[in-house]
C-alpha cells in the first residue's frame, strides 16, 4: 500500500493531475479497508504547494483519531489574486477620489435631520473629518463602524445623485486620472491569468488602472466622442451615481455590510469586478462540479467510481467515512454528494451506504446549494456539524488591512458571488456567516429559513466561535477565516477547532 498522505490532486476543469502516493485504486482500497476514513477538502483558495503542505500537516491529526485520511487538493490562487489586486486598487488615485466622494454623500444622507432633508442641505462631512475616519483603517478599525442607519432614511433622490455627479465633473484630479486611464489603455490582455501565482486576472485593459475592460472602453469611447478629442467622463460619472444609489438602498433595507464596507463593495462591483477575483471565484466553484463530469481524467469522478466499487466489495463491513470541508471545500462536498446520488440511481454506488458525517469549517457555499442538500441529499450523510465565526469576529477578520477590514466571506458575499442567472450579487447569503441566521425579518428566503431550522434542531449542528466551554467536539477558538484548519503539533490545545473535528472522527458526531 502507498505511504501517506493520500492525495487526489485535481487541476483545471477538475482533471486528475496526480496523487501524493500510489494511484486512485490503491488509495480507495486503503480507505475502504479502514474502520474509519476521512475525505478532507481544503479551501481551494491557495496554490498547489500550500494545499499539499496542508495535507501533510493534517494527515497525522486524522491518523491520531485512528482514521485513514484522503485529501482533495485543487488550486486557484484566489486569495493571492484578490489580496494582490485589492492592494493595487487601494493605491489608485481615482479609486481613492471616488471612495471619499461617495462616502461623504452616504454619511451626509444618514446623518441629516428632518429640517436638513427638507431644505436639501445635507451635513456632508468635511475632508479632515473623512480623513480621521479613514485613518482608522491603519489601526485595524473600520471607518464609521458605529454609524447607525436611521429607520426613516429614504432612497437617494435625483437631486442628491446630481450633486455627486456635479462634484465629479468639477474635480480636476478625477478628470485627470480618468484621462490617464483612457490614455494608457492596452490593445490586448496584458497578463494571462495564473491563479497559482497570484498574477493579475485576465481582463486588464489599462496599464494605469485595474478597472474592468468595459469601464475602460467606455472611457476610450468618451474620449473619441468628446469635442476635439477631450474626455467627457459622462458614463463614468453616471456609474458613480449608481454606486451612491445602491449603497443607500442596501443600507436602508438591512442588506448593507456597514457604511464604509458597503461603499467599497459597490465601487468594486461597478468598476473593478473583472479584476478582483470574481471570475476566479466562479471558475473555482465550477471546477468542483466539473471534476465529477463525464471523463476518465476527472479526479472526483474517478475517485467516486472507484469508491463505489470498493464499498460494494467491502459490504457489509463498510468503513465510517466523514467528509470535512473548509471554505470552498464545502462546495466540493456538496458536488460530491450530488454525484454519489447520481451513481446510486445507476447502481454504481451502494444504495444503502451513507457517509457518517459532514463537517463544514467556515463554509463558503450559498444557502441555495445547502437547501438542495437538505431536500435531496440528506439521506447520504448521518451527522452534521458546522464550525464558523460569530458575526462580531467575522467583521474584524481583516481581509486586506488598509482597505477591506472584514472577512473573506464578507467579501465573497458582498462582491464576487453571483445570482443563479449569472448576474453579480450583493449581500448574497453564505452558509458560514452567522449574520444570515440572526435576522429572520431581513433574510426570510425559504432556503435561509430551512437552514436556520435545521441548525436549530440540534445544539450539536453548529459551533460558533469563540466557543470555549462546550463539550468535546463542540469547541472552537478560530478567529479568522483561514484559521479553522490550523494545527500546532507542539501545542495541540492551541487550536481547538481541529481538536473538535479530531474528536468527532474518533468518536462519531453524536
Amino acid at each position: 500500500m502507498p505511504a501517506p498522505p493520500y492525495i487526489i490532486h485535481t487541476g483545471k476543469d477538475g482533471k486528475l493531475v496526480d496523487m501524493g502516493s500510489g494511484d486512485v485504486q490503491d488509495i480507495v482500497q486503503a480507505l475502504a479497508a479502514s474502520g474509519t476514513g476521512v475525505l478532507h477538502f481544503h479551501g481551494g483558495l491557495v496554490n498547489r504547494n500550500k494545499g499539499i503542505a496542508l495535507a501533510e500537516r493534517l494527515d497525522p491529526v486524522y491518523r491520531q483519531a485512528q482514521a485513514e485520511p484522503v485529501f482533495f487538493v485543487w488550486e486557484s490562487g484566489f486569495l493571492e489574486t484578490v489580496t494582490h489586486n485589492l492592494h493595487e486598487i487601494e493605491t489608485e488615485k481615482i479609486f481613492r477620489i471616488l471612495l471619499k466622494r461617495v462616502l461623504k454623500h452616504v454619511v451626509g444622507k444618514l446623518t441629516a435631520d428632518a429640517g436638513q432633508k427638507a431644505a436639501g442641505q445635507l451635513p456632508y462631512p468635511k475632508d479632515p473629518e473623512l480623513a480621521i475616519e479613514l485613518d482608522k483603517l491603519e489601526e485595524g478599525t473600520e471607518p464609521y463602524v458605529d454609524l447607525e442607519v436611521p429607520g426613516d432614511v429614504d432612497d437617494t433622490t435625483d437631486q442628491e445623485r446630481e450633486k455627486l455627479e456635479t462634484e465629479l465633473r468639477r474635480d480636476n484630479d478625477f478628470q485627470a486620472e480618468a484621462r490617464a486611464i483612457a490614455r494608457e489603455a492596452l490593445p490586448a490582455v496584458a497578463e494571462e491569468l495564473d491563479g497559482s501565482k497570484g498574477v493579475v486576472a485576465t481582463g486588464r485593459k489599462s496599464a494605469k488602472s485595474l478597472m474592468s475592460r468595459d469601464v475602460v472602453e467606455e472611457l476610450e469611447a468618451d474620449t473619441e466622442q468628446g469635442q476635439k478629442g477631450l474626455l467627457t467622463t459622462a458614463k463614468l460619472i453616471a456609474r458613480a451615481g449608481k454606486i451612491l444609489l445602491r449603497v443607500i438602498r442596501r443600507l436602508r433595507t438591512g442588506r448593507g455590510h456597514g457604511v464604509y464596507v458597503t461603499t467599497v463593495e459597490e465601487i468594486l462591483r461597478e468598476l473593478y469586478i473583472a479584476n478582483i477575483g470574481g471570475g476566479i471565484w466562479h471558475m473555482m466553484k465550477k471546477e468542483t462540479a466539473d471534476t465529477f463530469s463525464v471523463g476518465v481524467d476527472r479526479g472526483g469522478r474517478v475517485f467516486v467510481d472507484e469508491l463505489g466499487t470498493a464499498l460494494a466489495q467491502a459490504q457489509p463491513s463498510w468503513p465510517a467515512i466523514d467528509l470535512v470541508g473548509h471554505s470552498t471545500g464545502a462546495v466540493y462536498i456538496l458536488n460530491l454528494l450530488k454525484h454519489v446520488e447520481t451513481c446510486r440511481a445507476h447502481h454504481l454506488f451502494p444504495e444503502d451506504f451513507s457517509f457518517r458525517s459532514v463537517v463544514f469549517l467556515a463554509p463558503a457555499c450559498d444557502f441555495d446549494a445547502f437547501e438542495e442538500a437538505l431536500d435531496d441529499l440528506r439521506h447520504l450523510f448521518d451527522g452534521f456539524r458546522l464550525f464558523a465565526m460569530r458575526d462580531e469576529l467575522e467583521k474584524k477578520d481583516n481581509l486586506v488591512p488598509g482597505l477591506y477590514p472584514r472577512s473573506l466571506l464578507y467579501f465573497v458575499s458582498g462582491v464576487v458571488e453571483r445570482e443563479p442567472d449569472g448576474s453579480t450579487s450583493f449581500d448574497r447569503p453564505i452558509l458560514g456567516m452567522e449574520r444570515y441566521f440572526l435576522d429572520a425579518e431581513v433574510y426570510d428566503q425559504i432556503e435561509v429559513e430551512k437552514a436556520r431550522q435545521f441548525l436549530a434542531a440540534s445544539d450539536r449542528h453548529a459551533v460558533w466561535s469563540i466557543a470555549a466551554d462546550g463539550a468535546d467536539g463542540l469547541r472552537s477558538n478560530s478567529n479568522r477565516h483561514g484559521g479553522f484548519d490550523d494545527t500546532d503539533p507542539q501545542d495541540p490545545a492551541r487550536h481547538t477547532t481541529m481538536l473538535s473535528v479530531q474528536h468527532m472522527i474518533r468518536h462519531g458526531p453524536a
